[in-house]
C-alpha cells in the first residue's frame, strides 16, 4: 500500500513543477468489495490517476465523515463501485446523494458507474454507459479508462517501466528510482558482507554506484555500475576509483543487463574472485549512500516533516 501512496505523492510534487497529469477519482464502494476495489485503485494509479480511496486516505483518529466530504469536493470525479451490498449501504447512499448535487452543480458529469456485481442499478444512473466488470475485469478497466482516453491499459510497474519511458505522464521516473534504491541496497549488503566499500554518485553520475577493496597499493578492485541514461540498461566500468563521480559516461563500457539481479551476481562475482586471490580487505569500510535531491524534493519533505510535528490536523 504505501508504495501506492508514495507514488501519488511523486505525482503531485510532479503536478505541482507543472507536469501534466490525469483527473483524480474517488471510489465509492463498500468494505465487502475491498479486495476488488484496492486492486482498480493500484491499476488506475498505475495508468496516472490521482485516487481517493478510503483504505489510504483516512488516518487512525480522523474523522470519516469529513475526510469523505473532502474527498468527494476536491476529486473531479467519483466512481461509484457496483454490487448489491454497496446500494444497501447508507455510505454509499450518502456519498452518491453528495455526488448527484455536485454534478447538478458543476452541470458535467462527476458519477462514474463501475458494475463489479449484478445489481439493480439505481434510477438516476440507469441512463448511464457503465464500465462492466463482472466478466471481464481488463475489459470493464479499458472501458474506464476510455473515458479519459487512454486506448493502453497496461499499466506501469516496477517490472516494466522502461516501456513507459517515452510516454508523458506515464511517471516512470518514480519506478526507476525505486528500482535504483533496490540496487543500492542490495549491493550495500553484499559489499558489507566482504567488507569492500560502497559509494553512490550523484549529479555527475547519477543513479551509480562503485565497490572497492582495497589491502595494498598492487591488491586493490573496484567495480562500478551504472544505469545508462539513454538504454536503461545497467553498464559496469572496472576502472580503479572509489567514487563514481570520477569516471566518464563513457568509461561505463560493459553491459551487464536490465535487472538487479543481473547487477548484484555481476558484483558477487568480482567479490569472490578477490576474495580467492587476496581475500577480504580488513581496513574499516566506508558507505556513502545519500541520494542528492532536489529543492523541491527538499520543500515537500520539510513540509511534511513539519506536519508530522503540528498537533493541528485540520484544514489550515
Amino acid at each position: 500500500m504505501n508504495s501506492f501512496v508514495e507514488f501519488n505523492k511523486y505525482k503531485l510534487l510532479h503536478h505541482e513543477r507543472g507536469v501534466a497529469q490525469m483527473p483524480s477519482i474517488f471510489l465509492s464502494h463498500t468494505s465487502i468489495d475491498n479486495p476488488f476495489v484496492e486492486k482498480l485503485a493500484r491499476d488506475l494509479i498505475r495508468l496516472g490517476f490521482d485516487v481517493w480511496y478510503d483504505k489510504w486516505n483516512i488516518k487512525i483518529g480522523e474523522s470519516i465523515t469529513r475526510k469523505i466530504d473532502e474527498g468527494i469536493r476536491d476529486n473531479e470525479y467519483l466512481g461509484i463501485v457496483l454490487s448489491p451490498e454497496a446500494l444497501n449501504s447508507e455510505w454509499v447512499k450518502s456519498e452518491l446523494g453528495a455526488a448527484w448535487i455536485k454534478q447538478m452543480k458543476i452541470r458535467k458529469v462527476f458519477v462514474l458507474p463501475i458494475l463489479y456485481r449484478d445489481c439493480n442499478i439505481p434510477l438516476f444512473l440507469a441512463d448511464r454507459k457503465y464500465a462492466d466488470f463482472r466478466n471481464d475485469y481488463d475489459e470493464g478497466l479499458s472501458e474506464l479508462a476510455s473515458v479519459f482516453g487512454i486506448r493502453d491499459i497496461e499499466t506501469i510497474s516496477d517490472e516494466n517501466w522502461r516501456k513507459f519511458s517515452k510516454k508523458r505522464g506515464a511517471y516512470w521516473q518514480y519506478f526507476r528510482k525505486r528500482e535504483f534504491e533496490r540496487l543500492v541496497t542490495s549491493l550495500v549488503i553484499r559489499a558489507k558482507s566482504y567488507n569492500w566499500s560502497a559509494w553512490v554518485g550523484r549529479t555527475k553520475n547519477p543513479f551509480s554506484i562503485t565497490l572497492s577493496a582495497i589491502l595494498d597499493h598492487k591488491r586493490k578492485k573496484a567495480l562500478s555500475i551504472k544505469l545508462s541514461g539513454k538504454s536503461f540498461s545497467y553498464m559496469a566500468c572496472e576502472e580503479f576509483v572509489s567514487n563514481p563521480n570520477n569516471l566518464k559516461v563513457s568509461d561505463f563500457n560493459k553491459y551487464i543487463g536490465n535487472t538487479v539481479n543481473e547487477c548484484e551476481e555481476y558484483a558477487w562475482r568480482q567479490m569472490e574472485d578477490f576474495k580467492r586471490c587476496y581475500g577480504n580487505p580488513t581496513d574499516a569500510p566506508f558507505y556513502f549512500t545519500g541520494r542528492f535531491f532536489s529543492t523541491e524534493e527538499l520543500i515537500a519533505a520539510t513540509k511534511s516533516m513539519l506536519n508530522e510535528f503540528d498537533w493541528f490536523k485540520g484544514d489550515k
